[in-house]
């Protein structure tokens, strides 16, 4: 079985403070953190940035390339960075910082996410019975195409974001038009309200409704990722954890960083008899 590749998601959209005061905002910040995720066995890091003084998520072309630069000058770490981005930022937001870094070698990612379809997209208080975001995540078939195109045109491999299983045929289309190169690397989003939700065997459906030719990842909201990690593992597919999904190291238990989570899945892989990769092994594997 090939080597397994842990992504660290470090800060996301929507993970505060008041959930967990380890979550890291400034550019120096989150690029501590990567590093430590580094050491903990991460061979890949997701990229999202803040406004260091607010926490607000944004697209801010500077604060990425001071991040990009800063993990690149301590290690190796594949740089994924996201198009998602976050609620309220138009589709030219996201999708702009990636001819903008990649323009420049040094802060060039070598994958970016690209999410394979629209979703509603909420949290929920079910005490108050009131949904606390009410969002609707919009990628129309339109966007979907020109965010491919632009990483095949810069040379950005796109990490396929997958929220629900018809989101797999959007990929599929996709391909068709021939924005995508083969191997397609596809991430399994379980779990967000709105989506497709976090059970072993729906893994088991993602996983065999992909071409056999894809790699795959699994990432979930919440303690259940560490349910489907080692279903994940077993299968021959890779994991994402982090702050951005996961707030907790176990029930009850705030994370001390996104590198607790890195290392308790290398542990857990351990266990299992399956290697970690390296950046490098990781690089290989999915044809970077």
């Amino acid at each position: 079985m090939e080597k397994l590749v842990i992504t660290a998601a470090l800060v996301g959209a929507l993970t505060t403070r008041q959930q967990n005061p380890n979550l890291p905002y400034a550019p120096q910040e989150i690029a501590s953190a990567a590093i430590d995720a580094w050491k903990a066995g991460a061979s890949m890091v997701h990229l999202h940035v803040r406004e260091p003084e607010t926490g607000v998520c944004v697209q801010n072309v500077e604060y990425f390339r001071e991040t990009i630069e800063r993990i690149r000058n301590a290690c190796d770490l594949i740089i994924n960075v996201t198009t998602g981005g976050a609620p309220g930022i138009s589709l030219d937001g996201r999708v702009g910082i990636i001819p903008k870094l990649s323009a420049d070698a040094a802060a060039k990612p070598e994958m970016a996410s690209l999410n394979c379809g629209s979703l509603n997209f909420g949290l929920l208080s079910r005490k108050k019975r009131q949904f606390i975001l009410d969002d609707v995540q919009m990628n129309p078939w339109s966007g979907m195409l020109r965010f491919a195109d632009t990483m095949k045109e810069c040379g950005v491999k796109p990490e396929l974001e997958v929220y629900d299983s018809a989101m797999i045929h959007n990929a599929e289309v996709l391909q068709s038009l021939d924005a995508l190169v083969e191997p397609l690397h596809f991430s399994f989003v379980m779990g967000v309200l709105g989506g497709i939700q976090t059970t072993v065997e729906n893994l088991v459906f993602l996983k065999t409704s992909i071409p056999q030719t894809a790699s795959w990842s699994v990432c979930a909201v919440g303690l259940p990722i560490y349910s489907v990690a080692p279903a994940a593992i077993a299968m021959g597919g890779h994991v994402r954890v982090g702050l951005e999904d996961c707030v907790h190291i176990s029930q009850g238990v705030l994370a001390s960083g996104s590198a607790q989570m890195v290392e308790k899945i290398a542990r857990l892989a351990g266990e299992m008899g399956r290697e970690v990769a390296t950046p490098a092994e990781a690089r290989k594997l999915l044809s970077l």
